[in-house]
């Protein structure tokens, strides 16, 4: 009876473990998130709402500007960018009260495929050479690639991806639509400015108690070339919220 009893309970840790969400979930998770994810993202309008990334960053640029430049009508040129940049953001907000952003992406969840480069993250030796590397990254963000710190926890999940693996999967556009997005059929062609290129999105892995995740996205950015990251999420109060991204090629060579 005892010896039943221990090869239950390591078959139900090794079952819980292994244990995934659903695919609806999934979905689901993705759709609360990435929307969350894209309003950083500088294809993306909404980034130069008053309070975005980008209306941040550029107003921060200009501000340094102003304050190191010593010719004045230089400087009073950089005080009408800085209102021009506060007209654009309300323009921004009037639009999007009655239009969507439309989001141009494949209709299939891509199971990530690692791509070896001078290193092979699956061999552990490799992997535990490298971790160093990503340990300077979300433990310190030395090299700012990062918004912030957000701990070597996720690093597990980069290692999860690399091992993935499960399979492709088709999904409805519209099930992803969410705040300021829609998401509608590939269109590289497309001039309308309240667009995204978007590229693939790659399926979600989470940790052992399903509180953190990550995913890949791509888009088209300069000169037509592919980005993509990893995608870090977690949960908050019974709400799945985006933390952060990393350039998916510091560890793949596509």
């Amino acid at each position: 009876m005892k010896l039943f009893s221990i090869l239950f309970f390591l078959f139900f840790a090794n079952f819980s473990y292994s244990q995934t969400i659903d695919f609806k979930t999934e979905k689901e998770i993705i759709k609360q998130t990435l929307s969350q994810y894209l309003d950083t993202n500088p294809n993306s309008i909404v980034s130069f709402l008053k309070g975005g990334k980008g209306y941040r960053f550029t107003v921060l640029g200009v501000e340094m500007g102003i304050e190191m430049e010593e010719d004045s009508l230089k400087r009073e040129d950089l005080k009408k960018d800085l209102n021009h940049l506060n007209h654009y953001s309300d323009s921004i907000a009037d639009v999007l009260k009655t239009k969507k952003i439309k989001v141009f992406i494949s209709d299939t969840l891509f199971a990530y495929k690692y791509m070896p480069g001078a290193n092979n993250l699956k061999n552990e030796t490799d992997w535990k050479q490298n971790y160093q590397y990503l340990l300077s990254d979300f433990k310190d963000n030395e090299l700012a690639r990062m918004d912030t710190i957000i701990g070597e926890e996720y690093i597990d999940l980069i290692k999860k991806q690399v091992n993935y693996k499960g399979e492709n999967k088709t999904f409805l556009r519209g099930e992803l639509d969410h705040s300021y997005y829609k998401y509608e059929n590939e269109n590289l062609t497309s001039k309308d400015q309240l667009s995204i290129r978007g590229s693939k999105i790659y399926r979600l892995v989470l940790n052992r108690d399903n509180t953190k995740g990550c995913y890949l996205f791509s888009f088209y950015c300069s000169n037509d070339k592919i980005c993509r990251s990893f995608i870090f999420i977690k949960k908050e109060n019974n709400k799945w919220v985006y933390v952060d991204e990393y350039p998916s090629w510091i560890v793949d060579e596509s």
